[in-house]
Protein backbone atom coordinates (compact mmCIF):
# COMPACT_ATOMS: atom_id res chain seq x y z
CA UNK A 1 0.00 0.00 0.00
CA UNK A 2 1.73 3.17 -1.08
CA UNK A 3 1.33 6.46 1.11
CA UNK A 4 -1.33 8.21 -0.87
CA UNK A 5 -3.84 5.60 -0.87
CA UNK A 6 -3.21 5.25 3.20
CA UNK A 7 -3.95 8.45 3.42
CA UNK A 8 -6.83 8.21 1.19
CA UNK A 9 -8.07 4.95 3.49
CA UNK A 10 -7.25 7.02 6.98
CA UNK A 11 -9.32 10.36 6.14
CA UNK A 12 -12.11 7.49 4.89
CA UNK A 13 -12.68 6.23 8.35
CA UNK A 14 -12.30 9.52 10.21
CA UNK A 15 -15.03 10.90 7.91
CA UNK A 16 -17.45 7.91 8.67
CA UNK A 17 -16.60 8.59 12.67
CA UNK A 18 -17.52 12.34 11.96
CA UNK A 19 -20.74 11.43 10.56
CA UNK A 20 -21.11 8.96 12.60
CA UNK A 21 -21.67 11.35 15.57
CA UNK A 22 -24.68 13.46 14.56
CA UNK A 23 -26.02 15.98 16.71
CA UNK A 24 -29.06 17.82 16.08
CA UNK A 25 -29.64 21.55 17.83
CA UNK A 26 -32.95 22.29 18.55
CA UNK A 27 -33.72 26.23 19.68
CA UNK A 28 -36.61 27.27 21.36
CA UNK A 29 -38.80 28.33 23.81
CA UNK A 30 -39.17 26.37 27.32
CA UNK A 31 -42.66 25.44 27.80
CA UNK A 32 -42.59 23.01 30.82
CA UNK A 33 -39.98 21.51 33.02
CA UNK A 34 -39.81 17.69 35.01
CA UNK A 35 -37.16 16.48 37.15
CA UNK A 36 -35.78 14.43 34.31
CA UNK A 37 -37.26 15.99 31.28
CA UNK A 38 -37.85 19.77 29.57
CA UNK A 39 -40.67 20.54 27.51
CA UNK A 40 -39.60 23.04 24.68
CA UNK A 41 -41.45 24.94 22.24
CA UNK A 42 -39.33 24.61 19.07
CA UNK A 43 -38.74 26.64 15.42
CA UNK A 44 -37.39 25.19 12.77
CA UNK A 45 -35.97 26.83 9.31
CA UNK A 46 -39.88 27.28 7.73
CA UNK A 47 -40.88 28.66 10.52
CA UNK A 48 -43.03 25.97 12.01
CA UNK A 49 -43.48 25.46 15.54
CA UNK A 50 -43.68 22.46 17.58
CA UNK A 51 -43.63 20.94 20.85
CA UNK A 52 -40.67 18.61 21.49
CA UNK A 53 -39.64 16.41 25.04
CA UNK A 54 -36.51 16.57 25.80
CA UNK A 55 -35.07 13.51 28.33
CA UNK A 56 -32.52 14.59 30.60
CA UNK A 57 -30.04 12.58 32.59
CA UNK A 58 -27.24 12.27 34.34
CA UNK A 59 -24.44 12.76 31.72
CA UNK A 60 -26.37 15.80 29.87
CA UNK A 61 -24.12 18.33 30.18
CA UNK A 62 -26.33 21.66 31.24
CA UNK A 63 -24.69 25.23 31.19
CA UNK A 64 -26.43 28.72 32.22
CA UNK A 65 -24.31 30.96 30.41
CA UNK A 66 -20.74 29.60 30.41
CA UNK A 67 -21.04 27.71 33.89
CA UNK A 68 -21.88 24.16 34.32
CA UNK A 69 -24.93 23.29 36.52
CA UNK A 70 -26.83 20.38 37.28
CA UNK A 71 -30.17 20.26 36.07
CA UNK A 72 -31.65 21.03 39.07
CA UNK A 73 -29.86 23.73 39.42
CA UNK A 74 -30.35 25.64 36.41
CA UNK A 75 -33.43 26.65 37.66
CA UNK A 76 -34.91 26.65 33.86
CA UNK A 77 -38.10 29.12 33.56
CA UNK A 78 -40.97 28.78 31.86
CA UNK A 79 -40.66 31.09 28.48
CA UNK A 80 -36.86 30.89 28.76
CA UNK A 81 -35.22 30.57 25.13
CA UNK A 82 -33.28 26.83 25.01
CA UNK A 83 -30.99 25.66 23.09
CA UNK A 84 -31.05 22.14 23.10
CA UNK A 85 -28.34 18.99 21.35
CA UNK A 86 -29.37 16.03 20.62
CA UNK A 87 -27.52 13.10 19.61
CA UNK A 88 -29.85 11.35 17.16
CA UNK A 89 -28.49 7.88 17.18
CA UNK A 90 -28.57 8.19 21.02
CA UNK A 91 -30.22 4.68 22.37
CA UNK A 92 -32.55 7.14 23.99
CA UNK A 93 -35.05 9.07 21.68
CA UNK A 94 -34.62 12.89 22.46
CA UNK A 95 -31.92 12.38 24.66
CA UNK A 96 -30.35 16.00 25.36
CA UNK A 97 -26.88 15.81 25.70
CA UNK A 98 -26.00 19.35 26.42
CA UNK A 99 -28.68 22.31 27.46
CA UNK A 100 -27.44 25.81 26.74
CA UNK A 101 -28.90 28.53 29.02
CA UNK A 102 -28.61 32.66 29.01
CA UNK A 103 -26.97 33.34 32.13
CA UNK A 104 -28.38 35.02 34.86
Amino acid sequence: MTIRSFTVVVLALFLSIVVSAHDVTYQGTVLAVEAARVQVKTVDAQKSTQSMWFAVDKDTQVKRGTRSVPFADARIASGERIVVIVDEHAATKNLAREVRLAAR
